[in-house]
């Protein structure tokens, strides 16, 4: 499978609120051959990484920091797989911020392509991005990303509407991903529903609003929930709108009833503020419970002020050990079920 190298072209970002276009409402999805939720066991190792956003150069570096790829390539679609039969799960945001939007999705897409003539695997979720994008091609927060589709000379409104390969790509990416123990998503908000349930709402909510459904782009959405004063009343998803929830035991409920153990996202790069005071820091790679996993660096250069190269997670010893690889060359086990910490954090600094 051969991917075009497209130039990237750099234009202001700001933020909106999603519009339902016409686009959005008459975009078409197989559910069957694309479902929400992939669902997949392996017994090999599982990596994920985030929110590349646009940064083809600095998620090439996380990708061969972790062994995932041979070396650094010369194209994106030159990209060579190198981990056997693992399984590489992306959460999404590969667009905007930065001016590498089309390379950074040529380079997943040839490495999923290579991944998969070896028996490995590489899982790309949607972001909130891809989402507002699909939503709204028009709109304000995802101008970078349509800047560069139109020099390439693609009509954004057409690639939102699933028309073309890129269309289509992007209109059946997945918005979770189960392995084996472990439910990836990129704003981590299930909702405390099964993996049926949400792939039920998805699919009612689309059926009527297309991709411009709140169950993709509302405020507190699996895509879009907010892990800081912009949650429910001004809380991190995770706390429910309520300062006397019990984060811990939220997202042990969260865990079981999608029939896992961990959750993984992407999304924020900022600080997390736990109400016993052990938080996240801005960039950090971070676990908390063993129960969340937060692995947006902040990798991107279109991240004002980012220290962060970025890195990714591997995730080894059967799923009961997670360490963080940063490009940089450091690593460090984020979690082990074996010491069970409370909380983890590594940061990956230039």
């Amino acid at each position: 499978m051969k991917f075009s190298l497209l130039a990237p072209v750099f234009a202001l970002s700001l933020v909106t609120t999603p519009a339902i276009s016409a686009s959005a409402t008459s975009a078409s999805r197989d559910w069957k051959s694309h479902p929400a939720i992939v669902q997949t066991t392996t017994t090999g190792e599982v990596y994920a990484v985030g929110d590349a956003h646009a940064d083809q150069g600095r998620l090439a570096g996380a990708l061969l920091a972790g062994g995932l790829i041979k070396s650094l390539p010369a194209s994106p679609d030159q990209v060579k797989w190198n981990a056997g039969k693992a399984v590489l799960v992306v959460t999404g945001d590969m667009i905007d911020k930065w001016n590498a939007s089309l390379p950074v999705i040529t380079l997943l897409r040839t490495l999923q392509s290579d991944a998969a003539s070896q028996g490995g695997r590489v899982i790309i979720t949607m972001g909130n991005h891809e989402g507002e994008f699909l939503a709204d091609p028009d709109g304000k927060k995802t101008r970078e990303f349509a800047d560069e589709l139109k020099a390439a000379g693609q009509d954004p409104v057409k690639v939102a509407a699933c028309q073309g390969d890129l269309g289509q790509f992007l209109c059946n990416l997945p918005i979770g991903v189960v392995v084996n123990d472990w439910f990836f998503s990129h704003a981590g908000n299930t909702g405390g529903r099964s993996v049926a349930e949400l792939e039920s709402a998805i699919q009612s909510g689309f059926a009527k609003d297309g991709f411009a459904t709140q169950e993709l782009v509302g405020d507190n959405s699996i895509l879009e929930a907010r892990l800081n004063k912009k949650g429910p009343n001004g809380l991190p998803w995770f706390m429910e709108g309520s300062s006397k929830t019990d984060p811990q035991k939220l997202l042990k409920g969260y865990v079981k009833k999608l029939g896992v153990k961990h959750l993984v996202q992407g999304h924020q790069y900022g600080k997390v503020k736990f109400p016993d005071g052990k938080n996240r820091e801005e960039e950090d790679f971070f676990q908390r419970y063993g129960l969340l996993f937060l692995i947006d660096s902040g990798m991107s250069e279109g991240i004002e002020d980012s220290t962060s190269t970025g890195g990714v997670l591997h995730i080894t010893e059967g799923g009961n050990k997670a360490i963080v690889i940063c490009a940089n060359g450091k690593t460090e086990t984020l979690w082990s079920k074996k010491k069970d910490q409370d909380s983890k954090s590594q940061h990956c600094g230039k």
